[in-house]
């Protein structure tokens, strides 16, 4: 499939790994750091609400004591399923953007302060 191609290398990244990390996919030949088209994951979250939508219209209205209940893990079992679907099958790949650099904490100081007291709980 075309859309899960690694723009970098051409590699193909398994659909799992798409549908799992869209935001963070490393290709498996050259292990770049790659991510979903923002279109695409805009198409498969809409996708996964309309298919939502409908499995609450036609699931609901029940009666007994699931009644009110399995519409709405029907609907959540719909999002979840479709919206995994589209993104497997429209997930085009882009290089992700570089992350930010992490400045590591000054370490906290043990003792004594600037004023000679000590850094003990009172």
């Amino acid at each position: 499939m075309a859309s899960r191609v690694c723009p970098k290398c051409n590699a193909h990244v398994p659909a799992g790994a798409v549908a799992a990390f869209s935001d963070n996919v490393e290709c498996p030949n050259c292990h770049t750091r790659l991510e979903v088209n923002p279109a695409g994951r805009m198409l498969a979250s809409w996708a996964g609400l309309a298919a939502g939508y409908l499995a609450w219209r036609i699931s609901r209205g029940g009666s007994g004591p699931l009644g009110a209940s399995l519409p709405l893990l029907y609907s959540v079992l719909a999002f979840g399923f479709v919206s995994a679907l589209v993104t497997m099958l429209a997930g085009d790949l882009l290089i992700a953007p570089e992350l930010p650099a992490v400045e590591a904490a000054p370490a906290a100081s043990h003792g004594h302060d600037s004023q000679g007291h000590d850094g003990g709980h009172h």
